[in-house]
């Protein structure tokens, strides 16, 4: 009875032990079930696309269970490949940060990016490249020979000038020599009345070999064209006015000379003036305290026309060459990094050839002057150089130059002169 018992305990445990088997094997297929690819094959994987899942199934105390399918999947979201189109607007204005700008206001569309030169690629000139600007210039120049202690060949000369934006806007802007790099432009109207006699201006009689009596007086029309990058320089102007009597230069002369030269009878005629100057200036050498340049330079018209070409050099505490025309306010572009206090020394030497000297030989329309000098006494090659020193304080400059010039002329002396400027920025 026991024995028949203790059988059938047997045969309830091992059913129940199979029943658990049985539930165990239908359970595990499910846990395959879900929205996961398997893949077999590690090597094509890299590290990232692998998958550990977060859920594991729960530990008993007499059996582990686990869920380990051998690669697991998860696809990434595919980007889009096809991009909006981007529409660059490329903008011309007449003002940059309220820098004034000399090209037209218009708006063009491109779809894509015009190609810039290599060595504009980081400049602000993709937008605008020629600026204007915007410091007001007032300068007075004096030029006489009192400061050699003679009385002779250029005695005389005075130079008005005014730089403005405005002047940018006049139709003779442009004449001026064009400079499409980036650069800083100044534009500006001068005042110039210059005067010369002979070695002995005291006589009425006309004096042969010697220099004859002659002034001018013209306006002119210039622009500054400073690069900082480029360390370059280049002017243009362009003058009108007249030689002769009509110029007021022995009128002048009466006025400042105790007793009034007699020989202004004598002087060039009344003549047209009609010049232009270029001159264009790089720099060689130019550390911060020294500037070191080589320029070039020619006239050309009915008052002077001459080639010429030479050295400037700077040292001292002074604002960047090609930054500035020495002085900027505070609040400009260029002069926000400028200094209070300038200082310092410079000199130039060039030689200089001689095509035509309307002082020396009268004016190229009018030939009924009493006396000039003869084409074959004019001197084809010049030797001019000069020296200076230079302090400014904030928007004020001072300058004092002295000039040499060889003999202009057979027979001619050698001939020097002082040069002093003071301009006012504002």
């Amino acid at each position: 009875m026991q024995s028949r018992k203790r059988l059938n305990f047997v045969i309830v445990l091992k059913a129940d032990r199979l029943t658990y088997l049985l539930l165990l094997i239908l359970l595990l297929p499910s846990c395959r079930d879900g929205n996961v690819s398997t893949h077999t094959d590690e090597s094509r994987l890299s590290p990232q696309d692998k998958y550990v899942p977060d859920w594991i199934p729960p530990q008993l105390p007499s059996q582990q269970l686990y869920y380990m399918p051998s690669v697991i999947i998860v696809k990434a979201r595919e980007e889009s490949q096809q991009q909006e189109d981007e529409i660059i607007i490329l903008i011309k204005r007449d003002t940059i940060n309220g820098i004034p700008v000399r090209s037209s206001g218009s708006i063009t569309f491109s779809e894509e990016l015009p190609v810039i030169d290599e060595r504009e690629q980081t400049e602000e000139a993709y937008y605008a490249i020629s600026y204007i600007s915007t410091n007001r210039y007032i300068g007075v120049n004096f030029d006489n020979d009192i400061f050699n202690n003679t009385d002779y060949y250029y005695t005389n000369g005075i130079r008005i000038e005014y730089i403005a934006s405005i002047f940018a806007s006049s139709p003779l802007s442009y004449t001026m020599l064009p400079y499409r790099k980036y650069s800083m432009n100044y534009h500006g109207m001068t005042f110039v009345q210059n005067m010369f006699t002979p070695t002995n201006p005291d006589t009425i009689n006309v004096q042969d070999n010697d220099r004859p009596f002659a002034a001018c007086l013209y306006l002119g029309h210039f622009k500054n064209t400073l690069s900082s990058k480029n360390r370059y320089r280049q002017y243009s102007e362009l003058q009108v006015g007249l030689i002769g009597p009509g110029s007021l230069g022995g009128f002048v002369q009466d006025q400042i000379h105790d007793i009034p030269p007699l020989g202004w009878e004598n002087q060039i005629q009344n003549d047209l003036v009609l010049n232009y100057t270029a001159l264009v200036e790089k720099g060689l050498y130019n550390p911060g305290f020294l500037d070191l340049n080589v320029y070039a330079e020619g006239q050309l018209g009915t008052l002077y026309t001459n080639a010429g070409g030479g050295l400037r050099i700077r040292i001292g505490k002074l604002n960047p060459y090609f930054s500035m025309p020495g002085l900027a306010t505070e609040n400009s572009t260029e002069g926000s990094n400028g200094l209070k206090w300038q200082y310092g020394i410079f000199g130039t030497a060039k030689v200089k050839m001689v095509i035509y000297n309307a002082t020396l030989q009268g004016g190229m329309i009018n030939r009924s002057s009493n006396y000039t000098i003869p084409s074959e006494d004019i001197e084809r090659f010049l030797l001019q150089a000069s020296v200076g020193i230079y302090l400014a304080f904030k928007q004020l400059g001072v300058m004092y130059e002295q000039f040499y010039i060889s003999p202009e002329f057979k027979n001619a002396y050698h001939f020097r002169w002082g040069h002093i400027n003071m301009t006012y920025c504002f």
